[in-house]
């Protein structure tokens, strides 16, 4: 039972992000739109101006697909990008607090022994959600799920997806305040 509702909370907060980043893409494209908006109606010919006209349906459908579609469109993209980085600012907490403790045992260390003591708490600690998330596409079993919940559940969710990001974020700060001070301070 515990496995499954941590399965749940994964999948939940990636689809958070998704979706965040989704409604953030798609403010920013509404403010480009309205700024170049007037470029076809002043700056094109008037053969031009039907042509654009006419594949401006078949193109905005291109180009909704190429940004939404939840196996691989961009929005996904940038999803597994912001997932995996906000999910490892848990684990970057100990992989700063190793890289402290040996540089203060054995002083400054090769840079690549570092990069190894940065990189190998994350990556294990990456393999529960890689499992519980991408491995067999099973976030997309979820996000079927998800899209049928009503509006109560994605407010809570969103907000716990933006509670997840910033405890990502206040993490990794207090790793790195961590490694400085017991490389300094001890």
């Amino acid at each position: 039972m515990r496995k499954n509702q941590i399965i749940y909370f994964l999948n939940a907060v990636y689809y958070g992000i998704w979706t965040i980043n989704m409604k953030f893409g798609d403010f920013i494209g509404r403010i480009v739109e309205a700024i170049l908006s007037p470029v076809p109606k002043y700056f094109f010919s008037k053969s031009y101006k039907e042509k654009y006209y006419k594949r401006l349906p078949t193109e905005r459908e291109k180009t909704e697909k190429f940004l939404h579609d939840s196996k691989s469109g961009y929005y996904i993209g940038c999803a597994n990008y912001c997932f995996a980085y906000f999910y490892s600012g848990y684990s970057i907490f100990l992989s700063f607090v190793l890289i402290g403790i040996a540089d203060k045992i054995w002083g400054h260390l090769h840079l690549l022994i570092d990069l190894l003591l940065l990189a190998l708490p994350i990556e294990v600690c990456f393999i529960p959600a890689y499992s519980a998330v991408f491995s067999n596409d099973r976030y997309s079993k979820y996000f079927r799920q998800f899209e049928k919940e009503d509006e109560h559940w994605h407010k809570k969710w969103r907000g716990i997806t933006i509670l997840f990001i910033m405890g990502s974020i206040i993490f990794t700060i207090m790793g790195f305040l961590a490694m400085w001070g017991i490389d300094h301070l001890l």
